[in-house]
């Protein structure tokens, strides 16, 4: 053999190994992201129904990726309602310039006022169409409570999570009521999955760029979809 061509297979070796790493565990800047403001909101023809109408979002971010997975629609179901695996999860804070954990706390609860969590869920057959109670403390928001809607078939499934109630921090009222929702579709296509993630974010005046950036809402919702396509693609 040429002496010659062995840093050129060497290198090859290396972006062959590279790339199946990257299908297997795909990076954050995989995922495709698109960002709308008030009046660009009100031009989408492909906005989800799971929206308010008759309020539109300020901000609107929308996330897109594939991945390889051999998942279930059950064990994808129990891993999106696995919110404790959240805690610590990093994210780069623009306004705090460097990174941070996303949630110091993320748990099921049994209902919006309860103190004690209880386990993440475990759903045994489909169809589903099913609700829980999510308590997490954010590390910029403080804490919040959500309801999330998960509906699923054998091709399909969706989890909704909006807030119960006004978004406070620093005794400042932030957000109403159903003003900040995450919505996750995911789609069985073969042996990928179809992963879109919508952030709607209705916050009050111009304090939301005071606490959180528009940079930071991005790299959140990017952390949350790129640690649920590792997992998906772990199976």
């Amino acid at each position: 053999m040429n002496i010659f061509r062995i840093p050129t297979y060497f290198f090859l070796l290396i972006w062959f190994i590279a790339q199946m790493s990257f299908a297997q565990n795909p990076a954050p800047d995989s995922l495709r992201f698109i960002i709308y403001h008030d009046e660009e909101i009100a031009t989408l023809n492909d906005l989800p129904e799971v929206f308010p109408r008759h309020r539109p979002a300020r901000l609107l971010l929308k996330c897109e990726g594939r991945v390889s997975s051999r998942m279930t629609i059950l064990q994808i179901a129990d891993s999106l309602a696995a919110l404790q695996r959240l805690v610590g999860l990093p994210y780069y804070s623009h306004t705090e310039k460097k990174m941070k954990p996303l949630f110091k706390t993320s748990a099921v609860i049994t209902h919006p006022r309860a103190s004690k969590t209880v386990n993440d869920p475990v759903f045994l057959a489909l169809p589903l169409d099913t609700s829980i109670y999510i308590r997490q403390v954010d590390n910029r928001l403080g804490e919040v409570v959500y309801r999330a809607e998960i509906k699923a078939d054998e091709r399909q499934i969706t989890f909704r999570a909006s807030n119960l109630a006004p978004v406070k921090k620093f005794g400042l009222q932030l957000a109403e009521t159903g003003d900040c929702i995450l919505f996750i579709a995911i789609q069985k296509q073969g042996g990928y999955l179809d992963f879109t993630a919508w952030q709607w974010l209705r916050f009050k005046g111009g304090l939301p760029g005071l606490l959180v950036k528009e940079e930071s809402f991005v790299n959140r919702l990017k952390a949350v979809a790129a640690f649920y396509l590792k997992v998906f693609a772990e199976k």
